[in-house]
């Protein structure tokens, strides 16, 4: 399985993301990380770790699927969350295959 693409945008269409961007307003609500994997030679599991200044916030389980994939997972936003983030796209073992870093601001 090969990550062919992580970005964080401000919203995703039609698994398209949209306004890519390494700072977001808090204002606009929610942020999300989208993935794409190509090739993917069997049904495995990804995880998205979402950290806000070096505190795990959440993590989203989802699953990519032969023979392409493209999912993503979102947070929604709070005048708390202010401040630097990152995700880290890791397998179902935890081997990191990615991190975005990024910050919400006003």
């Amino acid at each position: 399985m090969k990550l062919l693409r992580a970005v964080m945008a401000e919203k995703v269409e039609n698994l398209v993301p949209v306004r890519s961007a390494i700072a977001f307003s808090v204002v606009i609500g929610q942020v999300y990380c989208f993935t794409s994997f190509d090739p993917v030679p069997q049904p495995a599991v990804i995880y998205h770790r979402w950290y806000h200044r070096e505190n795990l916030s959440t993590q989203t389980r989802l699953r990519v699927y032969p023979p392409r994939w493209s999912t993503y997972s979102v947070i929604q936003l709070r005048e708390t969350d202010k401040g630097p983030w990152r995700v880290e796209i890791t397998d179902h073992n935890g081997r990191i295959l990615d991190v975005l870093r990024f910050s919400i601001t006003d």
